[in-house]
């Protein structure tokens, strides 16, 4: 996730960042500031629940939403529609020209397999929904109950550092009337994996919390683990880890 200047929100550049000591400098307005708070701030940021989109369940964390509740603005959906009517037209007048011997029958057919798996890709962007469940290892994103084109998506949390949303280049380029978002998982190391894509600010935005949060939670957790530990024991599982690796490197 590159960091912007809390001063005059210009993206920061990586040559400008001290990763040793997490602060960054402003070329356009000379600002010097703190990226660890920054990160922690954003992961603390707390966005209100849009309406349609459900909590199916707490721990783990499961969501539900319907992903293109505005069917009207559905880039997928127009061109499905338009590719059903389409394609029904043709199948209508094959079967007429077939049945007066002019065209063979495979060509009615393949029109009508054609304009049904138009509308069936219009019935999976109306009906499905998708559901993004949170479990201790992965992240788990589906488009379901009917089966779809979508393949499901399983993103890890390991080297997670925190989730941000992000409008996508097309809609910026093209100026949506509707902004499209996708939700990204940023990973410690700078790379960036995506969890959920083409969504609306509101729904990107809501989604990006609740995954910090979870994020939140299980940092919390281990920290309180690791200080429940006492330093001797604590001791004796690096000496165990460290006789470990002397017999696998003396192998």
């Amino acid at each position: 996730m590159q960091p912007h200047c809390p001063q005059c929100q210009e993206p920061i550049k990586a040559e400008q960042i001290n990763i040793q000591r997490m602060v960054a400098l402003c070329e356009a307005c000379g600002s010097i500031f703190d990226i660890d708070s920054q990160r922690h701030k954003a992961k603390r940021r707390k966005v209100k629940r849009p309406q349609p989109l459900r909590i199916l369940a707490e721990a783990p964390l499961h969501i539900a939403f319907r992903t293109n509740f505005r069917l009207d603005r559905s880039e997928s959906f127009r061109s499905s529609a338009i590719m059903s009517g389409v394609f029904s037209m043709l199948t209508l007048l094959m079967l007429g020209l077939q049945q007066e011997g002019e065209v063979p029958l495979f060509l009615p057919l393949m029109f009508l397999l054609m304009a049904s798996a138009a509308l069936y890709s219009l019935a999976t962007i109306a009906y499905n929904q998708t559901h993004i469940r949170v479990d201790a290892a992965a992240i788990h994103v589906a488009r379901r109950p009917l089966p779809s084109l979508t393949q499901a998506r399983q993103v890890s949390l390991d080297g997670i550092d925190c989730f941000s949303a992000e409008e996508t280049v097309a809609s910026q380029r093209e100026g949506y009337d509707t902004p499209r978002y996708h939700v990204w998982a940023n990973s410690l190391d700078g790379g960036r994996r995506l969890v959920c894509g083409d969504l609306v600010e509101e729904y990107a935005s809501y989604i990006a919390s609740q995954l910090n949060q979870r994020l939140l939670q299980d940092d919390a957790v281990s920290a309180a683990r690791l200080s429940d530990r006492q330093p001797g024991a604590l001791h004796e599982e690096l000496d165990r880890d460290l006789e470990a690796s002397d017999k696998e490197i003396s192998r």
